[in-house]
């Protein structure tokens, strides 16, 4: 009874075809995906705030190596005036962002190469989480959140 059982769940599976409309979906999710990681490489080497901030969930989490958790949004741009203010930033893409889609959540993995260039060299960055280095190359793992139709920063780290 058992194996006729088995028998008859495999043969059901294997009649069932993919949904091509939900291909469609993830494609179209995926494409908004890398434009929300090419528009944050741009609002980075521009040192645009505002833009940069479009990318993230209100309520993402910062995980920075060595230093506290940013949490929110607003916080989070905070935390960016005293860093765009101190350096400019060029992005070197090592890997680019890969996206995994999971319904309405993705996770992503890439690798960057950031050139800081102080811009007062005396004073140097200062916040802690920020990347100090003249070149440090990272390995970048997010979460993203698809929130009223868009796809958002939700989580962020790096090593």
């Amino acid at each position: 009874m058992q194996r006729l059982f088995l028998l008859l769940l495999i043969l059901s599976f294997s009649t069932v075809k993919a949904d091509p409309s939900s291909a469609s979906v993830v494609e179209e999710d995926i494409q908004q995906i890398e434009q929300l990681y090419s528009n944050w490489r741009e609002a980075v080497e521009t040192a645009d705030i505002q833009r940069y901030v479009t990318a993230l969930h209100p309520n993402i989490r910062l995980f920075p190596p060595g230093a506290e958790v940013i949490d929110t949004a607003a916080n989070y741009a905070k935390f960016l005036v005293p860093v765009f203010a101190a350096a400019d930033y060029q992005i070197e893409v090592k890997r680019a962002p890969v996206a995994d889609v999971i319904g309405d959540f993705a996770v992503v993995e890439y690798e960057y190469i950031i050139h800081l260039k102080l811009k007062n060299p005396e004073e140097g960055v200062s916040e802690p989480g920020a990347m100090t280095a003249s070149r440090s190359e990272a390995r970048y793992f997010d979460v993203l959140r698809k929130t009223d139709g868009k796809w958002k920063v939700w989580r962020h780290t790096w090593q």
